[in-house]
């Protein structure tokens, strides 16, 4: 009857060793699928991150390229606006110097006439 109870004593230390050492195999393997679980979400996260920051760049650029347009716009526009004031004070100036000079023409005239006239009293 000893060799029965030392079987099983020898049964149950073997099962208690068994389930300790199935228990710490258990927890490292579970660790490591843990570990491979965060690694692969890490990586998720690092690619998500990237496809955000790529659509923000893409964005971004959409909004410069739409300023410079409006300033190119605003910019042709105030080009435009400055060519038409030029030419309507060139217009301006122009008029103003057609009416000066028929002025100073007809004032000329005025005086010769007023000239002669005067002379032709004083010889009568």
């Amino acid at each position: 009857m000893d060799n029965g109870k030392q079987g099983n004593g020898g049964f149950v230390l073997g099962f208690a060793v068994g389930a300790i050492v199935g228990g710490g195999l258990a927890i490292l393997l579970a660790q490591e699928d843990t570990r491979d679980l965060l690694v692969g979400k890490a990586r998720e996260a690092g690619n998500l991150a990237a496809d955000a920051t790529e659509d923000l760049r893409g964005k971004v650029n959409d909004v410069t390229t739409q300023w410079q347009s409006s300033a190119s716009d605003i910019y042709e526009r105030g080009r435009q606006v400055v060519d038409e004031a030029r030419a309507n004070i060139n217009q301006a100036v122009d008029e103003t110097k057609a009416n000066f000079n028929a002025s100073v023409d007809e004032g000329l005239s005025s005086a010769d006439r007023l000239r002669q006239e005067f002379q032709n009293r004083t010889e009568s």
